[in-house]
């Protein structure tokens, strides 16, 4: 998928998909747990509505987030405002082609690297990170590559009570609109995500040594830099 049309896609459903993600988003025990010791830098690559690299602020002198949406950068910016925290600076840029003159301590990306050409930004990441700097990928794992819209329509069904009990039903009603909008899946039907094997073997090639951690929907990979 083109980057255009993920911008578009994203513009067009950046307020939902933040309600979405910040309302749902748990605890991230993995990222937490893989902190590198030297925290000066971290980079958040798909940063989308900030909540991670504002999140991070508090753990790392310096916080830049990167995203190729501008509608997601404008939530993020007013959430940086709102926390005060003056250590993050938001990008438009897109990590295929990222470049910048000092290294960090972290890189973090959500769900987003199945939108990459993964090899030409893992190999940017790796000459990103600093020696014992940590790069942490959550991303979308499914035997199949393009999951059939009828099956995240379903999921939504399922989900919907759940969400009653959870969020309250004034919300899981807004939550479900969101899944099953022809917005969100058009975009859904665009995606392409890998195998538990594709993650072994494509990931496993460029950062050898890394480890792999079966989460749900996801498959988390950390790696540290020697």
């Amino acid at each position: 998928m083109n980057s255009k049309s993920i911008i578009t896609h994203f513009d067009g459903v950046a307020l939902e998909y933040d309600f979405a993600v910040t309302l749902t988003e748990k605890h991230d025990d993995t990222l937490f747990q893989n902190m590198p010791m030297q925290r000066n830098r971290v980079l958040d690559i798909g940063c989308g509505s900030g909540n991670k690299s504002v999140l991070l602020s508090d753990y790392f002198e310096e916080v830049v987030g990167i995203d190729i949406s501008n509608e997601f950068l404008q939530i993020a910016e007013h959430k940086k405002k709102v926390k005060g925290a003056e250590n993050v600076t938001f990008l438009n840029m897109d990590a295929q082609t990222m470049d910048f003159d000092e290294k960090f301590d972290m890189i973090i990306s959500r769900t987003t690297f199945h939108h990459f050409y993964i090899a030409t930004v893992l190999n940017r990441c790796v000459s990103l990170l600093n020696s014992g700097g940590v790069l942490y990928i959550k991303d979308n794992v499914s035997k199949v590559p393009t999951p059939a819209r009828w099956t995240y329509v379903a999921g939504a069904c399922l989900e919907f009570p759940l969400n009653c009990k959870a969020y309250g039903i004034q919300n899981a009603r807004r939550l479900f609109s969101h899944s099953i909008s022809k917005e969100w899946l058009s975009h859904l039907a665009s995606d392409k995500y890998l195998s538990e094997q594709d993650y072994h073997e494509i990931y496993g090639t460029f950062l050898p040594g890394c480890t792999f951690q079966k989460d749900g929907w996801a498959m988390n990979v950390i790696w540290k830099k020697p």
